[in-house]
């Protein structure tokens, strides 16, 4: 049987997702950085908009 090593620190930090963007290069770490950023503001703004309309 295999053993998993904790994903997650104590704090609650991804340790796997970590250890692999170390193994990227800075620019593969910065687009996919810059994916996460934009995917994060299309969700805030996806949100912000449902709740405008539901106030109207």
């Amino acid at each position: 049987m295999l053993e998993f090593e904790n994903l997650e620190d104590h704090r609650g930090v991804d340790i796997s997702q970590i250890r692999r963007q170390l193994r990227m290069s800075v620019e593969e770490r910065v687009r996919d950085m810059v994916h996460v950023a934009n995917v994060m503001i299309e969700i805030q703004k996806t949100a912000q908009a449902s709740m405008l309309r539901q106030v109207d």
